[in-house]
């Protein structure tokens, strides 16, 4: 795959859908076994309660602002950038709280929204299973087209936090909010693409999840608290190294989501905006 300079391609439109994703799989493939490494430990944080999970929210941010130095042709050495992004850990914490928080609260409440909504035509319609069945599919569809929108809207919110100066988590949000605005559409399709890129690695371990259940229920019984024990001792490496594999890929993603909305929304020969 040749390499594209994305800092000073002359393009003023927007990165196509198929240069983010090329660009961020170029620039993985080139740094693999440092960003590799960096996103295993961070797996292994999560064993670690609180801390750990802030660990693994600041080292995702690492390699975000790594991957961001690279398309900026600035890059940064682990040490510099980590020197930058550990006094931020427990903001990085806190705006991942916030943000599974902002999901959570939106769900719930579209999900009363959609019951209300149903008892609401059945109310009305009575026996009339179709219509009210064809109100209850139309608020579903309604319901996913907003929340993919929020989940576009707040992609990319690490990044003010690991870039800019002066920012806190609830900033940081409202920074995302800002920078991703009349960009959704585009990052829709960015995810689903990309998604598409990880599907590969997602089926093999789910095959590899029933292979090894398949050959330990016989051995040593369901559901028996050895069974579960031998269990989680094999999947729980295939799953932190399944995950340490993807996740790079998406933080570079993110990075240069990022890098393209900055670029054109504010100009890159400025220097690092202070909030």
């Amino acid at each position: 795959m040749p390499k594209q300079n994305l800092s000073s391609s002359g393009q003023t439109g927007p990165l196509s859908v198929g240069n983010v994703v090329s660009a961020s799989l170029r620039i993985y493939r080139d740094h693999f076994k440092p960003y590799f490494g960096l996103a295993f430990v961070a797996y292994l944080w999560l064993l670690v309660p609180i801390y750990g999970w802030a660990k693994f929210s600041a080292i995702s941010a690492l390699i975000s602002r790594l991957a961001f130095g690279e398309v900026r042709e600035k890059p940064e050495t682990v040490s510099d950038a980590r020197r930058e992004v550990n006094p931020r850990m427990w903001s990085f914490f806190w705006a991942g709280i916030l943000t599974f928080l902002i999901y959570i609260g939106v769900y719930v409440a579209g999900t009363i929204a959609m019951a209300i909504l149903a008892v609401g035509a059945a109310a009305i319609f009575g026996q009339n299973y179709v219509i009210v069945g064809a109100f209850v599919v139309v608020a579903v569809i309604a319901f996913l087209i907003i929340y993919i929108r929020l989940l576009s809207r707040l992609l990319i919110v690490e990044l003010p936090l690991a870039m800019e100066d002066n920012l806190n988590a609830s900033s940081a949000i409202s920074r995302s909010w800002q920078l991703t605005k009349g960009s959704v559409g585009r990052i829709q399709w960015i995810v689903f693409v990309g998604f598409l890129v990880s599907l590969p690695i997602t089926i093999v371990v789910q095959i590899l999840t029933v292979i090894v259940q398949l050959v330990l229920t016989p051995l040593l019984g369901a559901e028996t608290g050895l069974f579960y024990l031998v269990y989680y001792l094999l999947i729980l490496p295939l799953s932190f190294g399944s995950g340490a594999l993807v996740t790079p890929f998406w933080q570079a993603m993110k990075a240069i989501i990022y890098y393209d909305i900055r670029s054109r929304k504010e100009g890159f020969g400025l220097k690092m905006r202070d909030r």
